[in-house]
């Protein structure tokens, strides 16, 4: 039997374990309390805090051009988290991308923690449309 790096991993391992049987996807792996959930087109990166898991992903590339609108349209969204779903919009060590950060840095169930990281995935499709949709306004200028 192979030790594992932290005893933290199996929770998060079989957590995964469990969506990827629901969703009738391949196995997904965790190294160093770290996994990359990969699901149509989406892909977050989960840690486990133990307790609790960080969910992180790309938006979408930062757009150039009037990113003081869209910058002052994703801080009303952060307030409060309340059209991010307690997530947090920012942007990438590069600057390059725009971020979904979600925080839950205490214990899970298995249910909790499959809605959360289905609200996750639901808030980032949101925000890349969003996003989308913003840029194609800029066209119309």
């Amino acid at each position: 039997m192979e030790a594992r790096d932290d005893p933290r991993d199996p929770m998060l391992q079989d957590f995964l374990s469990q969506v990827c049987v629901e969703l009738e996807m391949p196995p997904i792996q965790v190294v160093k309390q770290t996994a990359v959930f990969h699901f149509e087109g989406v892909d977050v990166e989960i840690r486990d805090l133990g307790p609790g898991f960080s969910f992180c992903s790309k938006i979408c590339p930062c757009p150039e051009k009037r990113q003081e609108d869209l910058f002052l349209q994703l801080m009303r969204a952060n307030y409060l988290g309340q059209l991010t779903g307690a997530s947090r919009i920012g942007l990438s060590q590069d600057e390059k991308f725009l971020t979904l950060s979600l925080g839950l840095p205490y214990e899970l169930s298995y249910g909790a923690f499959r809605e959360a990281l289905e609200d996750f995935v639901n808030f980032l499709l949101y925000w890349r449309e969003e996003v989308e949709k913003f840029e194609a306004q800029e066209q119309l200028l």
